[in-house]
């Protein structure tokens, strides 16, 4: 059986009324779950979180969850022990200037 992993999750300011004031989260995940695995499970765990995740519809918010996982030095590719992943939340730019850059 494989063992499990501990992740941290940092979470920025802007995000932890979502993480329920935390500005810490530990997950526990299997040896063979990579990313999308954890960020499955904080979705699911955290489900206000949902509010910020970036899309075509856009929100109400304005801002969207960005991720960014922090690798001790010279690891491999995938999730281990160790390794921390950051959530912060960066602006989205307002529809109507979104529309002229893209034209």
């Amino acid at each position: 059986m494989a063992r499990a992993l501990d992740i941290i999750v940092e979470v920025a300011p802007p995000l932890r009324n979502a993480f329920e004031g935390r500005s810490q989260v530990s997950l526990g995940v299997p040896a063979t779950a990579e990313l999308g695995d954890v960020m499955e499970s904080l979705l699911r765990l955290y489900p206000r979180t949902r509010a910020f995740l970036a899309g075509d519809h856009g929100g109400t918010s304005g801002r969207y969850m960005h991720v960014a996982l922090g690798a001790p030095l010279g690891s491999g590719q995938g999730l281990a022990r160790g390794h921390k992943l950051f959530v912060f939340a960066l602006s989205r730019s307002p529809a109507s200037r979104r529309t002229r850059l893209e034209g």
